[in-house]
């Protein structure tokens, strides 16, 4: 068991608890609806998953799969946030730390989602960005399971760090590639908005994270 663990500090045998929470939280989504769970990490056919799940109920996002998956993704930021500061001069080491920081994660993307819902409304394109939202939301809960099992081996697991690494920069790709898709072809039924969209993407997609970085992660209040 020793040659698992080595990375956590003993002070922060609290990390085990939160990976413990996010695996119970995809039992309680495979309790759920186990089709749709194993559609949706299934990587190699996303037609497939919205193709079979992008009706009303499957859009509500208070429904508990929805506000379960909301978890998953502000859980894996702040994982990632975590283990990555590691890498800088003051890094991240206590359990109150982590919650702050999950709960500032937690409100940027509750209340992204608010504003982005006002944008559209006010720019008439609400039913438009509906499904560009929701193809958003499932990819980033697609990813942030992947992304839990990859935090996880690489604060207890012996594999070389290069391996592990890889594999996050294949996920940044690949959430990347899939996020120009998506609003490309918003773009391409919504070119006479395009500035608004551009704006959008600046002032709401981006700018949050540059926030919580400067507020929660550089001043480690």
């Amino acid at each position: 068991m020793e040659e698992w663990i080595y990375r956590p500090d003993p002070k922060a045998d609290w990390m085990s608890l939160i990976f413990l929470l996010n695996l119970v939280i995809l039992a309680v989504l495979y309790k759920l609806d186990p089709n749709r769970l194993k559609s949706l990490v299934n990587i190699l056919k996303p037609r497939i998953y919205f193709g079979k799940y992008s009706y009303e109920k499957e859009l509500n996002y208070f429904s508990y799969f929805n506000a379960l998956s909301f978890f998953l993704i502000a859980s894996s930021l702040t994982l990632t946030y975590f283990s990555l500061s590691a890498y800088s001069s003051n890094p991240l080491y206590y359990s109150f730390e982590y919650y702050y920081l999950l709960i500032g994660v937690s409100a940027i993307l509750f209340f992204r989602h608010i504003i982005t819902q006002i944008i559209a409304n006010q720019l008439g394109f609400q039913r438009v960005i509906k499904m560009a939202l929701y193809k958003n939301f499932s990819l980033a809960t697609q990813s942030s399971i992947i992304l839990i099992g990859l935090v996880f081996l690489w604060n207890y697991s012996s594999l070389p760090l290069i391996i592990i690494e890889s594999i996050l920069v294949l996920i940044a790709l690949f959430w990347g590639i899939n996020q120009f898709t998506i609003y490309f072809s918003f773009f391409k039924s919504r070119s006479e908005d395009l500035i608004y969209i551009i704006l959008y993407l600046c002032t709401v997609k981006l700018a949050p994270w540059i926030w919580v970085y400067l507020v929660f992660v550089e001043t480690k209040l």
